[in-house]
């Protein structure tokens, strides 16, 4: 079977991945679809061991199907336009490998995301290590959101140790913990739209940080005049 894919070619070393010509024209309508108006974009980087499911969950949320079998994932691309609150935004997911082999490129696509999808099979609790180890590697400054996210949960009929460890991990690193089923679609917009309003609550967060820096800076400047109001630096 034949992937749906959208795949395109990237340019990493300018932060960036490129879509290519047909993707381009459905982003730049989407962009600016109503008045003039331009749709938030989040890009939403994939990662985890191999053969966790990661392509599988990328796959039905774009395409609303389950691919079972596939070659092994070096990096793919997918974009689609997402409803949230009433309001569109542009999701571009970014499909990442989950091979050794390919821990240089993996984390540079984290590097220049806006948030992280961290996946593993709740099936294999050796794949919740494997995604620890990649985390240990990251950046330390890395300040993108983290989802943390149990596939394969058609597969577990129990509450087991495996979900014990991950709400354990998930309390530990400070993030949000969902189960899906790549197979049935259970949690799977659940989980990426959770990524989605992590990204924006850390943007807010952002913002007013820089508006009581800038405050802070403004109140400290006008200290530092007299009553006539020249300056007494």
């Amino acid at each position: 079977m034949a992937l749906p894919t959208k795949s395109s070619s990237f340019d990493l070393g300018l932060g960036t991945w490129n879509l290519g010509s047909q993707e381009e024209g459905y982003w730049r309508q989407a962009r600016y679809r109503g008045v003039g108006k331009k749709l938030p974009e989040y890009k939403a980087v994939v990662v985890g061991a191999t053969g966790v499911g990661k392509s599988a969950l990328t796959i039905q949320l774009n395409h609303q199907c389950f691919v079972e079998d596939h070659d092994p994932t070096i990096q793919d691309s997918y974009w689609k336009e997402v409803a949230l609150d009433h309001e569109g935004c542009i999701l571009n997911v970014l499909d990442t490998a989950g091979q050794a082999t390919h821990k240089a490129l993996r984390d540079q696509c984290v590097a220049i995301g806006d948030g992280v999808l961290g996946v593993f099979a709740l099936d294999d609790p050796s794949s919740l290590a494997q995604l620890q180890q990649m985390r240990a590697s990251w950046d330390p400054h890395h300040t993108q959101p983290v989802v943390l996210v149990g596939n394969k949960c058609d597969l577990v009929t129990t509450v087991g140790d495996a979900h014990a460890a991950a709400t354990a991990l998930a309390e530990s690193w400070g993030v949000p913990f969902v189960e899906t089923s790549a197979k049935t679609r259970q949690g799977v917009e659940e989980a990426f739209t959770l990524l989605i309003r992590e990204i924006q609550r850390g943007r807010e967060i952002r913002v007013e940080e820089a508006r009581a820096g800038s405050g802070g800076r403004r109140t400290r400047h006008l200290k530092a005049r007299c009553h006539c109001g020249c300056s007494v630096a």
